[in-house]
């Protein structure tokens, strides 16, 4: 497998830069009256035979054009045009001999208010800059009827779709996708760009925006998002779309589905319902609208796998999404809208699980094999609610509301053997357990935000309040019998039939104010060398209430007895309130056509005043403590950009925060069917300060002509707790396996973390693409402790290397070759045994291939290999495949599909802690195969008689 990847590699760029020579134009545009250049402006290139475009082009900050890919021995003309300007034409051919033709200095002349061009020739515009917008005409594009946005977007210079719906314009992710202005149901770039038709559209718009999710008040452009607005022409402001799907395969595997969208200039109202038993995750719940679309260029096989703890699964679900808008207007920043959504979801769950845990103690190792079998039902309720009012003068309101009930109940029944040395047995527990609880969680934030688009001539009128509260309740039983042998003394074994019944409520609330005009109210007209001030004062409020009762089996009576240890009542307070004064100083510079930065600085002096009071039956639980910690965070953003060439984020955040020790960690209540890890609690913990710090890196390229683009996000993460809560384990001398964890406090624990993510893509020509990307991630933490009274320090080191290669031929083919190194380790100072490692390597491909227009193949590859934590590798192969056929003018599809082709299906997960190393295999679908019918009903526009507005960057010009 590995070498057919490597051969894949290797070939395949050889294969694909084998191009057709062609040649090149240049010149550079002025202004024939100043002679100054012209950025921006839009060079198209057509076919002189049928008026075709062959390549276009923007002119970047000099002026410049340098239009490649242009045919020899065709007669050509190319176009000119610059809002304000007449349009240029220059007709041309190039020859075999002279295969780059430079036109040098050409001059465009102003055009007249009441000037009109004779009607010759009509030509359509690609791109334009319309301002700091660039807009993307889709009459440009000459594609099937039944394409779709994403089918264009394809062909734009620049621009990239990756495998995972991810748009990228030169290197720079698009944070958002409009429709109108409006979040398309939830606002996912594919649920748009899959299922809206290419011929619905005027034009898309690509710019930077406010990123009005930030409570701050600033409006640099390092609170910037790229953004993406899909404006539909006149008559196709409404719509419905949609899906009905049914498959029925092998092994009494089967799966429905249906979703309809429908949307006009005010409302976005979607349903989804569906049930599968192939433990198909992708494509159900709120992510129904998302995956269920129309067309897309990159298709994967869904169902099978599941997460790798699902065991076999069925789901069930129903969602219903309702967006109003009170207004027709298409701007993203302002806006007076609602959103509610409502989502049903049933899971049924069938697992078998085997699990091997090895902890090193020392001069041995403890190795517990665990085996379980449960059955578990689990049902939820959700109902979300979010209004939105932006207005450009005015207050900036937002309220949102979460509601979420929750039913689950399920059986267990689970063995645990524990040996020393992986070959003497010292221990055996078998339980059988039965459970349920019902939930209810309701939560509500909002926020108020005055001066929101621009700063008033009165700053301190400047504010902003937000404030949030929320209610928790839930009641659950349990019951379980558990008994425990002691393998190293054939005397003492112990069983358990205990009940539990508790009752849980919370209620917590929080407000905060926010005034940025203090610098004005305290020096007035002076500027304080220009930084501003803000006063912050937060406000919060928790109580969590607990009635825990617990019956053990009196075997005499044969009945259930109240467990006095167990049994009580506690109420946990919290209250907190922070003032804070923020300083903040930004400097800018810029040279217009050539470069722009931005760095501020930011200082919060934060008081924290808290008080914590926990009510008991038990008499040792009751605290009534406070604390009062002077907690500073800095700041720092710099933004840099270079016109035509790349563009630099770099954000740095710093901060320290206080946490006492909870109580359960002062004084634990010991539940003894924890029979191999019991807590001992410390009531002389004393509280932890944690130190945090954040780095982020970004820069992209900024050059819109260039056909290779790259971007490259860098993030660092370093936390440091001082007086941590650490642990000193000791170990019974019965050999039995058994540990006391007593709760300390150690000088310290550090954590580090650093993530890269490293994308490539180069257009080869107009239809074919080779992207790459390389996302490392590395983490390591640092925990002192003991071990049986020997000091230990345990120090974890997590590396995962993800590679991906994606080529991307449009219409025809498209393949996806990654791989996933991951290396866990861990190692105890003084322990004498080897350090915990677990090692997987996983190389999947994924390869879609469209035979005709009607008919596409689908096939994936996923190959993975596991050292596991008993240091013995496993390696399976999982084969997948589709094929589709799409009929009635490509609304309805069947698909043939096949799961596990070579019967090797395994679920293994491997999880590294502080001191152990676990291994976990658990059940899962076998081979099946399954034929599935699907419609996607589609209608856009209607409704009246008016006429379709006249097609966007059209010219009338002579030649």
């Amino acid at each position: 497998m590995r070498r057919l990847v490597l051969l894949i590699l290797i070939l395949l760029p050889a294969a694909l830069f084998a191009q057709k020579k062609t040649g090149a134009i240049k010149g550079i545009l002025y202004d024939s009256i100043n002679d100054y250049a012209l950025q921006s402006a839009s060079v198209t290139v057509y076919k002189q035979a049928d008026s075709s475009i062959v390549e276009f082009q923007l002119t970047n900050t000099q002026g410049e054009f340098d239009i490649k890919n242009i045919p020899a021995k065709t007669a050509l003309y190319f176009i000119v045009s610059y809002a304000g300007y007449r349009p240029l034409v220059r007709n041309f051919q190039l020859d075999t001999l002279n295969m780059l033709t430079n036109f040098g200095k050409l001059f465009l002349t102003h055009q007249g208010k009441d000037e009109l061009d004779e009607v010759i020739v009509k030509a359509v515009q690609p791109l334009r800059m319309n301002g700091d917008t660039l807009e993307i005409n889709p009459d440009a594009f000459k594609l099937d009827s039944n394409a779709v946005v994403e089918d264009m977007l394809l062909r734009v210079p620049g621009l990239t779709v990756w495998g995972d719906g991810t748009i990228t314009m030169n290197g720079r992710k698009l944070e958002k996708v409009y429709v109108d202005g409006k979040p398309f149901f939830g606002g996912a770039a594919q649920t748009a760009t899959q299922n809206l038709p290419k011929n619905a559209i005027e034009k898309i718009q690509l710019y930077q925006e406010k990123d009005v999710s930030k409570l701050t008040n600033t409006e640099q452009k390092t609170d910037s998002l790229y953004s993406m607005n899909i404006k539909l022409k006149g008559d196709k402001k409404k719509g419905l779309f949609g899906k009905i799907g049914a498959g029925y395969g092998t092994d009494d595997r089967y799966t429905g589905d249906g979703v309809a969208q429908a949307y006009d200039k005010k409302n976005q109202l979607g349903i989804a319902a569906g049930i599968n038993n192939i433990n198909k995750e992708e494509g159900t719940g709120e992510n129904a609208f998302m995956e269920n679309t129309f067309k897309s260029n990159f298709r994967f096989f869904y169902g099978g796998r599941g997460n790798a703890n699902d065991g076999i699964t069925r789901r069930t679900y129903g969602n219903l999404k309702w967006q109003h808008s009170f207004t027709e207007s298409d701007n993203s920043q302002f806006y007076n809208r609602f959103t509610t959504d409502y989502g049903f979801l049933n899971t049924n769950s069938n697992i078998t699980s085997n699990s091997t845990n090895v902890q090193p103690i020392n001069d041995y190792r403890l190795t517990t094999l665990n085996k379980n079998r449960s059955i578990n039902e689990n049902t939820s309720n959700t109902a979300k609610f979010l209004y939105e009012n932006r207005k450009k003068f005015g207050n900036f309101v937002n309220i949102s509301a979460n509601y979420v009930n929750q039913y689950s109940s399920g059986t267990s029944a689970a063995s645990t053997d524990m040996f020393r040395n992986d070959s003497t047995a010292v221990s055996r527990t078998n339980s059988n357990s039965y459970s349920s609880s019902n939930s209810n969680n309701f939560y509500m934030f909002g926020w108020l935000r005055s001066n929101d688009f621009e700063l008033r001539d009165d700053p301190r009128k400047n504010f902003s309040i937000n404030f949030g509260g929320g209610y928790n309740e839930n009641v659950s039983n349990r019951g379980t019998v558990n008994t425990y042998e002691s393998l190293v003394d054939s005397i003492y074994t112990n069983t358990i039939d205990r009940k539990y019944n508790n009752k849980n409520k919370s209620y917590n609330a929080n407000i905060g104010l926010n005034y940025d005009g203090f610098r004005q109210f305290l020096f007035g007209i002076y500027n304080f060398f220009n930084i501003n001030m803000s006063l912050i004062n937060n406000i919060s409020f928790s109580r969590n209430e607990q009635d825990a009762a617990a019956f053990d089996l009196d075997k005499p009576n044969n009945q259930y007895v109240i467990n006095r240890q167990l049994t009580n009542t506690n109420t946990l307070t919290n209250f907190s309130y922070n003032p804070a004064l923020n300083f903040n100083k930004s400097f800018n510079k810029s040279v217009w056509g050539k470069y722009y930065y931005w760095l501020s600085f930011g200082l919060d002096l934060r008081y924290q005043f808290q008080t914590q009071k926990n009510e008991s039956s038990i008499l040792n639980r009751n605290i009534d403590r406070s604390m009062n910690t002077f907690l500073p965070s800095l700041n720092a953003n710099f933004n840099y950009q270079k016109e035509n060439a790349f563009r630099i984020y770099s954000y740095l955040w710093a901060n320290t925060s206080t946490q006492l020790p909870s109580i359960d960690q002062l004084y634990p209540i010991i539940d003894t069917t924890e029979r191999y890890n019991i807590i001992a609690g410390n009531p002389f913990l004393k509280a932890s300060k944690v130190q945090y710090m954040n780095y982020n890196f970004d820069i992209s390229r900024a050059r819109p002509n260039s056909k290779s683009n790259y971007g490259v996000r860098l993030g660092f993460n370093f936390n440091n707790t001082h007086n941590a809560i650490g642990d000193s384990l000791i170990y019974l001398r019965d050999s039995s396996g058994r540990s006391i964890r007593h709760l300390i406090n150690v000088g310290y624990q550090r954590n580090l973390s650093a993530n890269l993510n490293l994308n490539f893509s180069h257009n080869i020509n107009k239809k074919s693409t080779i992207g790459f990307t390389y996302i490392p991630s590395l983490s390591t933490y640092i925990r002192p402790g003991y071990v049986d009274s020997l000091q230990s320090t345990s120090r974890n080191f997590t590396l995962s290397n993800n590679f991906n290669l994606l080529y991307n031929l449009i219409d025809k083919f498209n393949i996806s070759i990654g791989e996933i190194i991951s290396t866990n380790r861990n190692h105890q100072s003084n322990s004498k045994q080897q350090a915990s490692a677990i090692r997987s390597y996983t190389t999947t491909s994924n390869i879609n291939y469209f035979i005709t227009k009607s008919l596409s193949l689908n096939t994936s590859v996923n190959y993975q290999t596991n050292t596991a934590a008993n240091r013995n590798a496993e390696a399976f192969t999982i084969w997948n495949a589709n094929i589709l056929y799409r009929f009635m003018q490509q609304k309805a599809e069947v698909k043939v599909s096949a799961f596990d082709l070579l019967k090797q299906n395994r679920n293994i997960t491997n999880s590294l802690g502080y001191n152990f190393a676990s291994t976990t295999v658990t059940n899962g679908l076998q081979q099946y195969f399954m034929v599935t019918f699907s419609y996607y009903p589609r209608k856009f526009g209607g409704g009246g008689n008016r006429r379709p507005a006249p097609p966007q960057g059209v010219m009338m010009i002579r030649r």
